[in-house]
């Protein structure tokens, strides 16, 4: 009686066994079939090992000095990923933007209180920086808050993943197709990697490729990247390097010192179609602005040009203000007009913030090197 039993739960727990197999081949035959698993398959197993653009794009390299069958091999583990193609797709045309969703999203406690951590642990080499250079203070701690907040956030993709889908693969079904810019970033990368002699596989960095604190592309690493610890190296993820090649990149663009980016501006009766006309591209001086019905709410000089800078707020009315060739270099690091002034908003708040804090005297150290005019000064 008793082997009869064990023989009828053995049989039983077999039973048992053999459904949940075949329960779980179906669930993961069924999973197998729905959109979300396919897409994560794809992405899992496409690689560009054997594309005849990487074939191509080697033989290019290897005119640059480089070994062909070391790119060829890394562009084999590399992977096209989707979610980069989607990231990478302008803001919808027609839709009007928010300045003041975009501002909150960079400019919060969160943001101001590492920036004053930030500014309070490298005031020397930003002080530094900003004598060398003569870009301020605020502009240089804002930069880097609203790129990574302080390097917390560099970017999560393979940069040799990001580069290799939009440079082969880019999404050109809106008719905008940059592909030709990112291959050029690509080959800048494999160039930065060989004369780094870093490993391409490991290096992370945004869905477009950009690398370190400051977020350069790998042309901008070349060109403009500072080795400003002097250590033999330029690291990015060095809040040195960072600070010094922010600084140096602005400077090379043309920043002034001393102007400031932007000025107030009263625009009762003015003629705006005729002032936007330019966008973001400094054209009128002080005489053609109040000829336009413009009126600054400070002095200019009279042969410096300025832009007007239309800043959406969704359904709510629009904001203005009058940007100069500062406020211009700054959308030579991203071009956007609601970038520029997050940046300036934020550098504005850490600064600010730290010398309520610290308690500071109106000309410190800090305040005359985060470009202060001095008093009775036309730009004030």
């Amino acid at each position: 009686m008793r082997r009869t039993s064990l023989k009828n739960n053995l049989a039983i727990h077999l039973a048992v066994i053999f459904a949940l197999v075949i329960g779980l081949n179906a669930a993961t035959e069924a999973a197998s079939r729905s959109p979300a698993k396919k897409m994560l398959i794809k992405q899992q197993t496409v690689s560009y090992a054997g594309r005849p653009e990487v074939s191509a794009f080697a033989d290019e390299m290897a005119g640059l000095g480089l070994d062909p069958a070391w790119v060829v091999r890394t562009l084999n583990e590399a992977r096209k990923l989707e979610s980069v193609r989607q990231a990478i797709k302008p803001f919808p045309v027609g839709q009007r933007k928010n300045w003041q969703v975009y501002r909150d999203r960079f400019i919060n406690a969160g943001r101001t209180q590492a920036g004053r951590q930030f500014l309070k642990q490298h005031a020397d080499t930003l002080t530094q920086a900003s004598q060398q250079y003569g870009v301020p203070i605020e502009v240089i701690v804002g930069i880097l808050g609203v790129e990574t907040f302080y390097g917390l956030d560099t970017g999560r993709y393979r940069v040799v993943d990001a580069l290799a889908t939009l440079a082969f693969d880019y999404p050109t079904e809106d008719g905008n197709d940059r592909s030709q810019y990112f291959r050029g970033q690509l080959a800048h990368f494999f160039l930065w990697c060989g004369k780094a002699k870093c490993e391409p596989l490991a290096v992370k960095g945004s869905y477009a490729g950009a690398i370190g604190m400051p977020q350069f592309m790998p042309e901008n690493i070349l060109r403009y990247g500072s080795d400003f610890n002097g250590d033999g190296r330029i690291n990015l993820h060095d809040p040195v390097d960072a600070i010094g090649s922010v600084a140096r990149f602005l400077a090379l663009h043309g920043w002034v010192r001393q102007l400031v980016p932007t000025v107030e501006v009263d625009l009762a009766n003015a003629q705006l179609e005729l002032l936007l006309v330019p966008d973001i591209i400094p054209t009128f001086t002080q005489p053609q602005l109040f000829y336009y019905g413009a009126k600054p709410r400070l002095p200019l000089s009279m042969l410096e040009k300025y832009a007007l800078i239309e800043l959406q707020n969704g359904d709510a009315e629009n904001e203005y203000v009058l940007g100069s060739r500062n406020f211009y270099v700054l959308t030579r690091y991203n071009r956007s007009s609601y970038y520029a002034m997050a940046v300036l908003a934020l550098g504005q708040e850490v600064v600010a913030a730290k010398s309520v804090a610290a308690a500071k005297e109106p000309d410190s150290k800090v305040e005359v090197a985060a470009g202060k005019p001095p008093s009775g000064c036309g730009q004030c």
